[in-house]
């Protein structure tokens, strides 16, 4: 099978058309169409319905999704690993979700590159759900998250713990006024979102929600309000103080792999550089 003739696929089922799709791969119109064709001819199967100005995937173009995009992501890979350059030994992926890159394990990436420097390193930021996908398909080796999977083949080590607290705009404001006034929410997960009701479900909506903590961060420099965030910002950024009286929600970060990984040494390795996150 032409990897080429995935590719082509995976793009027009982005775009939706075949001239958009020619467009973003260099290729004339014609082109796609023939690397669609011969894709369809290769599998015994129709791929796309066509219609005037959209084009929907059949149900068997649903079922080839996820395989075209497991193998291209394999394909890159191994592109990669025969690649490498004499002096480096392998390539290790890790994966996390983009609030914990921006928290501390950008450190811990310079820390394992400054003490394997024989490996080379890439780096992703993708959703759980994602994260634990590659790690399914070999194409993450590492991957560090909030929510151990509960996948027989994947094992999960704590590596650290979040700790959250109300942080306000105003010193030595009250909860009340905290939760009443300018309030936003940070979406940390399912646990978060039980531990927030059952403490505050009487409290008026938030004014605003978000999935970052970077998001609230940001809007609290411009604006007077609070919201739950890591410990360690109330001693980094000057305008943020820690609300009296208000409970701390703790939760545990882990690190999952592969149970029958190839290189479990270098897992192994890995897992000791990355412990100890404290956020």
């Amino acid at each position: 099978m032409d990897i080429d003739n995935l590719k082509t696929f995976l793009e027009v089922y982005k775009t939706r058309h075949f001239g958009r799709a020619a467009d973003n791969l260099y290729l004339t119109s014609a082109a796609v169409s023939a690397r669609i064709k011969q894709l369809e001819s290769y599998l015994g199967v129709t791929l796309f319905i066509r219609s005037r100005g959209n084009v929907q995937l059949t149900s068997e173009g649903e079922k080839l999704l996820p395989h075209a995009e497991t193998l291209i992501a394999q394909w890159t890979r191994t592109l990669q690993e025969i690649s490498l350059p004499a002096d480096q030994s392998s390539r290790l992926y890790i994966g996390s979700t983009s609030g914990l890159w921006n928290f501390t394990l950008q450190e811990k990436l310079i820390h394992i590159a400054r003490e394997i420097p024989e490996v080379t390193l890439q780096a992703e930021a993708h959703a759980d759900q994602e994260l634990v996908k590659r790690l399914q398909e070999r194409t993450l080796d590492l991957a560090v998250l909030y929510e151990p999977p509960a996948i027989p083949e994947l094992n999960s080590v704590k590596v650290g713990q979040l700790k959250l607290v109300m942080a306000s705009t105003e010193k030595g404001i009250t909860p009340q006024r905290a939760l009443s006034q300018g309030y936003i929410y940070v979406d940390w997960g399912e646990p978060f979102a039980v531990f927030h009701a059952n403490r505050f479900g009487e409290a008026p909506p938030a004014s605003v929600t978000v999935n970052l903590a970077s998001i609230a961060v940001n809007y609290l420099g411009s604006i007077e309000g609070s919201a739950y965030l890591p410990s360690s910002y109330i001693s980094e950024i000057p305008y943020l103080f820690a609300v009296k009286g208000v409970p701390t929600f703790n939760r545990p970060i882990y690190a999952c792999y592969r149970a029958g990984h190839e290189r479990q040494a270098l897992i192994k390795q890995t897992l000791k550089l990355i412990e100890g996150i404290s956020i």
